[in-house]
């Protein structure tokens, strides 16, 4: 029970400083909704919305087969010039496994004169179930503007699980538009992977 109620009191511990955090600044909102899917069978779903306050709300699931996740969290984004980065805590349940568990990850995105990053890193802490704790980075797209609508660069990303690492690079193409983005990549790595995604911004 102890091993339970430590990383929850830290969970609150953290929403008490994001709801610190939450004032003064004021923006647009704006909602966010992502899908992919892979050759893999690879598939993913999240809505993002950032408020006027710049606090986040975001739910998304995440699946191969064998093992779904169902996210539940928010954070608060921070801008350091033409960087922003966005901490977050979530609340994971597995379909497999029986899985519950806590996951803490950090949005960065920056656009500098035509080049663009983004990247989600996350670690997932174990509150029950048969699931470890395990790292994720996925993804990292670090891109060039060019021709005004579309951007070419490198997509990286890895999970690291039980001591084995997964690492998948490669070539990413995105086509934007009035209502997102297209991206389309093709990652080497243990597994080959072609994998699609289409981004609504509004």
């Amino acid at each position: 029970m102890n091993a339970i109620m430590r990383p929850l009191t830290r969970a609150r511990s953290c929403l008490v400083l994001v709801l610190l955090c939450i004032a003064g600044r004021q923006a647009a909102a704006e909602d966010l909704i992502e899908i992919r899917y892979a050759d893999t069978h690879y598939r993913y779903a999240d809505w993002l919305h950032t408020f006027r306050n710049s606090a986040v709300l975001d739910v998304f699931y995440d699946g191969v087969p064998g093992f779904n996740e169902f996210n539940f969290g928010g954070g608060y984004s921070f801008k350091l010039k033409k960087v922003t980065v966005t901490p977050l805590l979530y609340f994971v349940a597995g379909k497999e496994a029986s899985q519950k568990g806590l996951r803490v990850a950090a949005l960065v995105t920056f656009d500098v004169e035509g080049w663009k990053l983004i990247s989600y890193l996350s670690h997932f802490v174990r509150l029950s179930g048969d699931v470890s704790r395990y790292q994720c980075l996925d993804t990292l797209d670090f891109t060039r503007v060019v021709a005004k609508r579309w951007e070419i660069g490198i997509q990286s990303g890895f999970f690291h699980y039980q001591g084995s690492w997964n690492p998948q690079n490669g070539p990413v193409v995105k086509l934007n538009d009035k209502y997102g983005a297209w991206a389309l990549s093709y990652r080497f790595g243990p597994q080959r992977e072609l994998r699609a995604a289409r981004v609504f911004v509004f």
